[in-house]
């Protein structure tokens, strides 16, 4: 498989990277990789749309200034560039990310990730922001969805909290196979990985995780919705500041109760229950 490796440098702010990922993640960009001076996305080439692009870049080329460069790449030079730019990650004093040529880590819940063009390793502030809140919440027998699990590390969380059904959904394959591989370095094999969308979803769930992009956030909100159990909880995240309101207020029309909002940097994580 090929894929499209999109570098962008920008001469004086790198919090601009945050800006671009969210405008890239509304046309099937999945992963991303933080530079010293700016971030490198990727793209299979079969979803690569040029018009697309020149789009997002029109919009980005009225905010900043930036260069970008597009080359097309194999999966392997992104895993080289992965581990060159990988390293350890804290998300709290309980938690710990590392790849498997790490070092162990002295902690409770210790999770091991390789991605493989996959997104979340924990890096990114709404993998951060998705782990932390998943700490407020009582997983113990709990039934899981993980919509989007990109390198399924919420869903592997969700095992080593206490989850007894854990199901994990994504439309991307290299996301799929990377999840399967990820649960087996983490002893949680027991998850139910599924390749497909929103149809895909199968029975019902006390807590549901959804950690996309405001686009496919708001187009599906009312199946994740309807996938609840009485009495469970909503994780949304992959958005930036100001689409809070918008999610916020689409989420409680469909008669959720708002629970809190977080924010990291500019990225942001909306908590609901029913």
């Amino acid at each position: 498989m090929k894929y499209i490796e999109l570098s962008f440098s920008f001469s004086h702010n790198t919090d601009f990277a945050d800006i671009v990922v969210a405008k890239l993640n509304e046309i099937e960009f999945e992963s991303y990789v933080e530079t010293q001076d700016g971030v490198d996305a990727y793209i299979q080439e079969s979803l690569f749309i040029q018009e697309k692009l020149n789009e997002v870049i029109e919009d980005l080329q009225s905010l900043f200034q930036f260069e970008y460069t597009i080359k097309e790449i194999k999966q392997e030079n992104w895993n080289q560039q992965w581990e060159e730019n990988f390293n350890p990650v804290e998300i709290n004093k309980d938690c710990f990310i590392r790849a498997h040529f790490h070092d162990k880590i002295d902690c409770k819940y210790e999770i091991i990730i390789t991605p493989k063009m996959s997104f979340g390793t924990g890096h990114h502030e709404t993998t951060f922001l998705m782990m932390n809140e998943m700490f407020h919440i009582d997983f113990n027998n709990k039934k899981v969805l993980d919509m989007g699990c990109g390198t399924g590390i919420l869903a592997i969380l969700s095992k080593m909290l206490g989850s007894s059904i854990t199901q994990a959904i994504d439309i991307d394959e290299w996301s799929y196979e990377n999840s399967v591989e990820n649960a087996t370095l983490n002893n949680t094999e027991d998850i139910n990985f599924s390749l497909g969308d929103v149809t895909a979803i199968k029975g019902a769930f006390d807590v549901v995780l959804a950690n996309i992009n405001r686009n496919i956030i708001l187009e599906d909100i009312s199946k994740y919705i309807d996938s609840l159990n009485e009495n469970s909880d909503l994780l949304l995240s992959g958005f930036l500041s100001q689409d809070v309101i918008i999610i916020r207020d689409k989420v409680e029309s469909l008669g959720l109760s708002f629970v809190s909002h977080k924010n990291k940097n500019k990225w942001n994580l909306l908590h609901f229950t029913n």
